[in-house]
């Protein structure tokens, strides 16, 4: 049966149902719902302080640069997910090759459609990973997209299988800083991208795998780690946790453009009015119902807040306190350990 999609408005008024405030035909005056989003907030930075943390998953996808073994959580994060709010990881998996890798780019024919974005659009096969070098060039006396030149070196960036972005330079490849395209060109010809890499690095085809990572902490990252520039297949991931950005390390380097998924684990540390409680297990909304209804007994002094109420509530926070680690995809109603998360017990041998 699919979750009930809640607000903060509806835990308000499933508070006051609980302590006996409003009746089910009733609904909340200004007061009630102005107050208790403050009393909710009050709850959040509480809690967070006593160690617990009211979280929900959510997945972040992106694209592993060759050579970077470090990126920001704002660098890659959703619109919807403040980088300070990231606490945990819950899993991390990257994609390679089933059948190997195509031998590198080769010179292919593109378009452009700068009022939409500015990739640059391969009409055949594109091997072109993030910092493989190449030229461009128009046939038949036309002229290339602005602000592209001929006989000049430019960097791809990696998109997908059939679009590249250019950059001026490797380095500015692999930070991901684009050429903005401002024109599509002109003329009757076509135009031509030639790689002039002389080893151009090798490109994941669209059949795959995916690989799991194996989530560690920051001390076992130091203690794994003996090469620090190894470029191979990452098989370790941990989060550093700062006071205003988060960061993933990898190990080890990747060696590949790989797509790379990571689920993470987001605090809650403030809401407002209206706010979709969606993402929130049930076992996480009970709890907070429990704790706003218990804050408004400050308020209304003759509310009906029963032993049985006061023990249901004992027993949330304390679930919650204790736990190490809270499976919210399994099930969502009980507190569990987690599994020891996949092993790759050759990556030691480096």
């Amino acid at each position: 049966m699919p979750q009930i999609v809640r607000t903060t408005n509806d835990l308000i008024v499933n508070s006051l149902f609980l302590i006996g405030e409003l009746g089910t035909a009733e609904t909340p005056d200004g007061f009630m719902l102005e107050t208790g989003l403050e009393l909710i907030n009050e709850i959040l930075d509480k809690f967070a302080a006593d160690g617990i943390y009211i979280p929900y998953l959510t997945t972040i996808d992106y694209v592993f640069r060759v050579g970077v073994d470090t990126y920001s959580i704002s660098d890659m994060m959703p619109a919807n997910i403040k980088q300070d709010r990231i606490i945990d990881l819950s899993f991390a998996n990257y994609t390679v090759p089933s059948t190997g890798v195509n031998p590198g780019p080769q010179t292919s024919n593109f378009i452009t459609n700068f009022q939409i974005n500015s990739y640059l659009i391969l009409t055949s096969g594109n091997s072109y990973s993030t910092g493989t070098s190449f030229t461009v060039v128009a046939t038949a006396g036309g002229s290339l997209p602005a602000p592209l030149l001929p006989n000049v070196t430019y960097y791809a960036i990696f998109v997908d299988a059939n679009h590249i972005l250019a950059a001026t330079s490797f380095s500015n490849a692999s930070a991901g800083i684009f050429i903005p395209i401002t024109s599509n060109g002109t003329g009757t010809g076509t135009f031509v991208i030639t790689p002039t890499s002389t080893t151009p690095p090798p490109q994941p085809i669209t059949t795959a795998l995916v690989y799991p990572l194996r989530i560690i902490n920051k001390a076992t990252y130091w203690n794994v780690v003996r090469q620090t520039n190894l470029l191979a297949r990452p098989g370790f991931i941990f989060l550093n946790k700062q006071a205003q950005e988060s960061f993933i390390t990898v190990y080890p380097v990747p060696d590949q453009p790989y797509p790379f998924s990571i689920q993470v684990k987001c605090m809650l540390n403030s809401l407002t009015n209206q706010d979709t409680l969606g993402e929130l297990p049930p076992y996480y909304y009970g709890f907070m119902k429990y704790a706003l209804g218990r804050k408004w007994l400050s308020y209304y002094p003759s509310a009906n807040w029963p032993q049985q109420n006061e023990d249901e509530y004992q027993d949330y926070y304390m679930n919650l306190k204790n736990a190490n680690e809270t499976d919210l995809t399994i099930r969502p109603s009980v507190v569990l350990t987690a599994p020891e998360p996949f092993y790759w017990p050759n990556i030691l041998s480096y």
